[in-house]
């Protein structure tokens, strides 16, 4: 053991003693310190195990993505958009990552947002169609059928015109989607009549679904004073009522009475 001890001396000083040895060590020492450092550098630049909580974008308006952005220290992308109805213009519908997952700070968030502008459609020919096919076809294209305007003709239930705000419309015009147009229809020859529908419990769009299919019109809508949103309302009353036995002309209008989905 003492001559180890003896070797291992004789060798530092060998090493301190020749330059190329002591050059070697410095390197070697220096080598190790420049990697902690390096290492030390990392953990700052990325703010090793400090995460922020993304926040939930979703129905943000887009003027508001700023501020909350800013606030957490982290960017963003809108990467698409979309064009839905239902929902406000110009909020926020999908992000990545999700609300609530652990990032670090600067990182981007992508978002898609609802369009500011409505989307266009190409007016469908549906000149000489029957009544039911010409609102089907409206229907996939997200136009809406308003007042049925019925004229003598020996067709019966046949689009014989088409109009928007009492403008006639040409076949491949561009409308935005919920432009609601009008259509003349062909009453026949004679005096027909139709079964009055049940619309107890449906919506306004449901309910002029059913109505423009029988060959009818909406009314007045009245909505009682409880209702915030009308999406939301059903209808509870209606006039004329409902019966089996009762008949009345094509063309003739319902008026509707709405209430809360959730009022008892």
């Amino acid at each position: 053991m003492y001559k180890i001890i003896q070797h291992l001396i004789s060798f530092l000083k060998e090493m301190v003693s020749s330059p190329f040895l002591r050059h070697f060590a410095y390197a070697f020492i220096t080598l190790i310190l420049l990697f902690f450092i390096w290492l030390k550098f990392l953990d700052i630049y990325t703010l090793h195990d400090n995460y922020i909580k993304v926040p939930n974008y979703v129905n943000v308006e887009l003027y508001n993505i700023d501020s909350i952005t800013e606030a957490n220290n982290l960017r963003y992308i809108i990467i698409d958009s979309i064009f839905d109805r239902k929902r406000p213009k110009g909020i926020v519908v999908n992000q990545d990552p999700e609300p609530l997952t652990d990032v670090k700070k600067n990182r981007r968030i992508y978002l898609t947002i609802n369009s500011l502008e409505s989307r266009k459609v190409l007016f469908p020919s549906i000149y000489d169609l029957s009544l039911r096919q010409a609102i089907r076809k409206l229907e996939k294209l997200e136009l809406e059928v308003g007042e049925l305007e019925y004229r003598a003709d020996i067709a019966t239930n046949k689009v014989l015109d088409f109009k928007v705000n009492g403008i006639k419309i040409l076949e491949g015009e561009e409308l935005y989607v919920g432009t609601v147009v009008d259509l003349v229809v062909g009453k026949g020859l004679s005096h027909e009549r139709v079964i009055i529908p049940n619309l107890i419990g449906l919506n306004r769009v449901e309910a002029n679904i059913v109505l423009k299919s029988n060959s009818l019109n909406v009314g007045s809508e009245v909505f009682l004073s409880s209702i915030q949103d009308s999406t939301l309302a059903v209808i509870y009353k209606q006039y004329p009522e409902s019966n089996d036995e009762k008949e009345i002309s094509i063309g003739s209008s319902i008026d509707l009475y709405f209430k809360s989905k959730s009022s008892e």
